[in-house]
């Protein structure tokens, strides 16, 4: 649920429990309070009510239809005003809605209902006030009176002063009031402080934890993952921040062992530029002093001297191919290539190589490889991997007989697999995942005086990946190495179409 939703229902919630408390509370207490300062309202059990309004109701109702009555009563048989019976059982129903009557015949008071005192009230009625008008604004309180007169048959005058006690209601309202009004309050600040703490509560901790979380990545702490499990936009927000932990820590990684393998590259090429530097120096010191003392030896630490000069100029020319290729700066200049047909000129050079003397050069084409075999590529650099291969198992047969075998086959997903095998030393079973990385040489892998910088491999999987293919290895300890490389073939149709309109 998102935050805009929660803060919405939680308004509505501190609206509508307030108004449901203040409900429940006003019947809850009304019904309480009635039955205190109101014992005769409803002339029944009024805890048949459900509501307190339904006694006050009955009370005024009640009273209505009594006065009602009476004025009937006065109006056309005003000789029952003078009958003790009707009066007794008026007096019962009188005395169940808190009412009185009081009849006045020739001025004088003759019937007064018990409690009532008849010459206050009918000094009120003679003034023409009555009790209400002396009091404050609010509810109705003390006794209220309403004066009927009448004409009896015999021509004599006469009134009748219905009282009413409007005291049992005013005192509901009064008590009523004020507790509805305190418990309104109450459920207010409970509901709103409740509700509110939860709210601040499920935005705040969260932030609080995106807080800690940014505190530990700014002393370096990059292990502490941000999970808030939440599908709010804070929980978004702490999905990116933690997604921003895991990139930074890897990049950082990276960052580290880039730094590290730079280190083992300056030692590595530190060491290897030391030794042909070292026989170079060698070479020029006997020829200074006069040690090659004929033309043979002479000849011979020349030789040594452009020997060493090769193999250090070969490292100094990877390591700026490589870099070049890292940096995405190296052009591709991209042709049509049968690569049945090019590896069959590759195989015919190396033959001829004086480096490759007493080593068997060969190529294979498996039963799978159809007469199609173009592929998109850049000649010179397809030659570059290549021999970057053949040196790599040059460099790792020591005994004879000495194979290199070049094995073309074709793949079913549009792929063509070309596979270089060696029969020299193999590759060690745990330095294998990383012959391809950069910088990186096996132990058993470095030859001094070879000329390795450990960027061989690592140039021929940049190479091939700007092809679009895919490199990897296999070996095992002692038995020899396998280079598979895997290139995407053009499509046959495309090809002839681009034939045909050239």
């Amino acid at each position: 649920m998102s935050i805009r939703k929660k803060l919405i229902l939680s308004y509505a919630a501190m609206v509508a429990v307030p108004v449901l408390l203040f409900g429940l509370t006003f019947a809850l207490l009304g019904n309480l309070i009635i039955k205190d300062v109101m014992p005769g309202a409803s002339g029944g059990n009024k805890s048949e009510h459900a509501f307190p309004f339904s006694s006050i109701r009955d009370l005024f109702m009640g009273r209505t239809e009594l006065s009602s009555g009476l004025k009937f009563v006065a109006q056309y048989d005003p000789k029952l005003l003078t009958d003790p019976t009707f009066l007794k059982d008026t007096e019962a129903k009188l005395e169940q809605l808190e009412s009185g009557i009081i009849v006045v015949h020739n001025e004088e008071a003759t019937y007064a209902s018990p409690g009532l005192s008849a010459a206050a009230i009918l000094s009120q009625v003679r003034k023409g006030t009555t009790r209400q008008e002396t009091k404050h604004p609010g509810p109705p309180s003390g006794n209220q009176w309403e004066a009927i007169p009448y004409t009896t048959p015999d021509g004599t005058t006469g009134m009748l002063i219905i009282v009413t006690d409007m005291d049992p209601v005013a005192n509901f309202f009064k008590q009523l009031f004020p507790l509805v009004l305190l418990t309104v309050l109450a459920a207010l600040v409970v509901t709103n402080g409740l509700l509110t703490y939860l709210v601040s509560r499920s935005i705040i901790k969260p932030l609080y934890a995106l807080q800690e979380a940014a505190g530990r990545i700014r002393e370096g702490d990059l292990d502490h993952a941000v999970k808030l499990r939440r599908q709010d936009e804070i929980g978004q927000l702490g999905s990116a921040f933690e997604e921003m932990r895991v990139r930074l820590r890897s990049s950082i990684g990276a960052q580290l062992q880039l730094e590290q393998n730079r280190k083992e590259l300056l030692a590595n090429i530190s060491h290897d530029l030391k030794t042909p530097i070292t026989a170079i120096q060698g070479c020029t010191e006997c020829l200074r002093d006069g040690i090659a003392d004929t033309e043979e030896k002479r000849q011979k630490y020349v030789q040594m001297i452009a020997g060493k000069t090769t193999e250090m100029n070969r490292m100094i020319e990877e390591l700026q191919l490589y870099s070049t290729l890292d940096t995405g700066k190296l052009p591709f200049h991209w042709e049509t290539v049968d690569l049945a047909e090019y590896l069959d000129q590759m195989v015919k050079e190396l033959r001829h190589d004086p480096r490759l003397s007493g080593v068997q050069v060969s190529l294979s084409l498996g039963s799978r490889v159809s007469e199609f075999t173009m592929i998109q590529a850049d000649r010179q650099k397809l030659h570059r991997v290549l021999m970057n291969l053949v040196d790599n198992s040059l460099q790792h047969m020591k005994t004879d007989p000495k194979c290199i075998q070049f094995l073309l086959g074709q793949q079913t997903d549009g792929k063509i697999v070309l596979e270089l095998q060696d029969n020299g030393e193999g590759i060690p079973e745990e330095a294998l995942p990383r012959v391809f990385d950069r910088f990186f040489r096996a132990e058993s892998s470095r030859s001094p005086g070879k000329g390795n910088s450990g960027l061989g491999l690592a140039i021929v999987k940049q190479i091939i990946e700007a092809h679009g293919g895919t490199v990897e290895a296999a070996s095992r300890n002692g038995e020899g190495t396998t280079i598979l490389l895997r290139f995407p073939l053009l499509e046959k149709e495309a090809y002839d179409e681009t034939n045909l309109n050239h």
